[in-house]
């Protein structure tokens, strides 16, 4: 009403709201509807559903020299440590575009902090499996600018698509 005050305000509110609860029996059950619907992800929390919400897996530079193998359409990741604080990049090959591409490439301070001079950055490619075969793929990290000298790091690995 005008003129009350705050706390009159929202006392009379919580009462009509209070009211409305205890006499309504519809607006009960749905409440206990909502709750519930809120509470039922907290109970699946435990459970396993499948692989439609598990990542995508993640590689390092340990895969160097190895054959990994996934289905066809099948997203992955690889992280490799880079000093880009030092004009350094990781540049790639992939020899077969049609078995394998790069969907995209991200960046992270090593540490967690951007705030920090210096330090490892850390590169995530993001691949994903197009159709059944089989392709090499080749990471450098090198200073662009610099194309005759050799790399610093080298990561080399193969792929096998399969159904």
């Amino acid at each position: 009403m005008k003129g009350d005050s705050i706390e009159e305000s929202t006392r009379r509110h919580r009462d009509r709201v209070q009211i409305s609860e205890m006499t309504n029996p519809d607006m009960r059950h749905l409440l206990h509807t909502i709750r519930a619907f809120l509470l039922f992800p907290l109970v699946l929390g435990g459970c396993d559903l499948g692989d439609s919400l598990k990542s995508p897996p993640l590689l390092d530079s340990s895969v160097n020299g190895t054959k990994v193998a996934y289905a066809p359409n099948q997203s992955f990741q690889l992280e490799l440590d880079l000093n880009a604080d030092a004009g350094y990049s990781w540049y790639y090959t992939i020899s077969d575009t049609t078995v394998i591409t790069l969907d995209s490439t991200s960046y992270r301070p090593k540490s967690g902090n951007w705030n920090g001079v210096g330090g490892m950055t850390v590169e995530t490619f993001y691949f994903r499996t197009t159709k059944t075969g089989e392709c090499s793929i080749a990471l450098d990290e090198r200073r662009g600018w610099l194309p005759n000298v050799p790399p610093i790091n080298s990561v080399r690995f193969s792929v096998v698509v399969f159904r």
